[in-house]
């Protein structure tokens, strides 16, 4: 039994290879966010009620401010009183004071004034903060598990869309089966193909069985990573593959020739999740089918075929 030990990234599903698989849709697009949670407890805020009695406090600092505004915009030198701390001390403010009468003489005190300082104007350049570069971390590489013979191969990690890549270089029966999936491939000597896994819904594989009377490599990755890319929505090739179509084309022409098995193709629209069976025929075939671009696509071919957009 093979365990593969590094993990791989989730993506695609998987698809029956000489049984024609049964057309089952993918649900359309995920399903619409559920609504913003309701905020309980909130109370408008109303108009703020008159300041309590007793909070000096608040009303101390108020009147502070005031008296200091008062005594820096005065032009004539006023003293200000130190403010009791008790509990029943009221600031006050004293301009002058007369003094008592007494046989002393008057002495009066010549105001002063200090000359003003003008700071030297500073300026200081603006503080710029970039945002610290950040590194995505590498994807991780499609998982790669080689062996020979009949096995088993288990991947807990799988959850997602994925696509797997099965060579095979055997002279007798080749079987690929999924515990999720069931048969992807199923083919007699020699072999190379893509099939998607975990498409369906409860389609979740875990483990691949394999029958084989050769070498095999089997190659797990996502979509991204192992299915062809035809960014104009025309592709063509050999065999049984996995492609992403571009393009917006609604229809396509579809051609298999030299082929003398099962011909069939799965198409699934990746604007709107739509899709499913779109051929189904033994041997050649040609014909125009409806094909939602861009587009995910399965077929299973023994020849040649082609895909253009109509």
């Amino acid at each position: 039994m093979t365990d593969p030990t590094s993990q791989m990234p989730p993506d695609h599903l998987p698809h029956q290879a000489g049984v024609p698989p049964q057309p089952s849709p993918i649900p359309p697009g995920a399903g619409a966010p559920p609504p913003a949670a309701q905020y309980q407890g909130a109370t408008p805020a109303g108009p703020p009620g008159p300041a309590a009695r007793g909070k000096r406090s608040t009303a101390r600092a108020w009147l502070v401010g005031g008296i200091a505004l008062v005594v820096a915009l005065c032009c004539c030198g006023a003293v200000v009183n130190a403010f009791s701390d008790a509990n029943d001390a009221q600031p006050q403010s004293i301009a002058a004071k007369s003094a008592s009468p007494s046989d002393a003489p008057p002495t009066t005190a010549a105001p002063t004034t200090a000359a003003p300082t003008a700071a030297a104007p500073t300026s200081a350049a603006p503080a710029t903060t970039e945002p610290a570069p950040t590194t995505a971390p590498p994807a991780p590489k499609p998982k790669v598990i080689k062996g020979r013979g009949d096995d088993l191969v288990r991947i807990p990690d799988l959850t997602d869309l994925a696509v797997v890549k099965f060579t095979c270089k055997c002279t007798s029966n080749t079987v690929l089966k999924s515990d999720g999936d069931g048969l992807l491939v199923n083919e007699i000597g020699s072999y190379s193909g893509k099939r998607w896994i975990n498409l369906e819904d409860g389609s979740l594989t875990t483990q691949f069985e394999i029958m084989a009377s050769g070498s095999w490599t089997l190659t797990i990755g996502t979509v991204a990573q192992l299915a062809g890319k035809f960014p104009t929505g025309k592709a063509s090739g050999k065999g049984d593959d996995v492609l992403v179509l571009g393009g917006d084309a609604t229809a396509a022409k579809i051609t298999h020739r030299r082929g003398t098995a099962n011909f069939v193709v799965y198409a699934y629209s990746l604007e709107t999740g739509e899709g499913g069976l779109l051929v189904n025929e033994i041997g050649g075939y040609s014909g125009v089918r409806p094909l939602s671009a861009p587009a995910l696509v399965q077929i299973t071919a023994d020849g040649n075929w082609t895909i253009t957009p109509a």
